[in-house]
């Protein structure tokens, strides 16, 4: 399967919330109940599920929803920001930054919790650059 990103860069593929509805319930509340463990975010296992950022408002996770980076990305057809010639983007740092605490949380956890619930979220900056070298794209630097 090939791999996803999201507009900011998090490997949408690999986030458990990612289609999460068709893994079925089972998966959704081991999700809502790990999520809960390790980031103390409190979600209804029915709401956890994630067409990812090109879908529509209705399929992608509610707190996705009123990103710009996101929003942005699909009124310029971009498949992630890495496609974007915009080299400092306050809409895209601010999508990234969700994602900064990550790494501190990630060195507390079990392998299988790291894999399921921390990896996807990790480097969004260094996974869009690699995505940018190989597209041509400038590099952005890292903050």
């Amino acid at each position: 399967m090939r791999k996803q990103i999201s507009a900011c860069g998090v490997i949408c593929s690999d986030c458990p919330a990612y289609r999460a509805a068709e893994k079925g319930i089972a998966h959704q509340k081991r999700t809502a109940e790990a999520w809960l463990r390790i980031y103390e975010r409190k979600e209804r296992y029915e709401d956890v599920s994630c067409g990812g950022c090109p879908s529509s408002d209705d399929e992608v996770f509610h707190t996705s929803r009123p990103c710009q980076a996101r929003r942005c990305c699909i009124s310029k057809r971009f498949a992630s920001c890495a496609e974007c010639p915009v080299e400092n983007c306050v809409d895209l740092e601010r999508a990234q930054s969700v994602w900064d605490g990550v790494s501190e949380i990630a060195s507390t956890l079990s392998q299988p919790d790291f894999v399921s619930y921390a990896e996807p979220y990790l480097d969004p900056r260094g996974r869009l650059n690699k995505a940018r070298r190989a597209a041509g794209l400038p590099v952005r630097g890292h903050r």
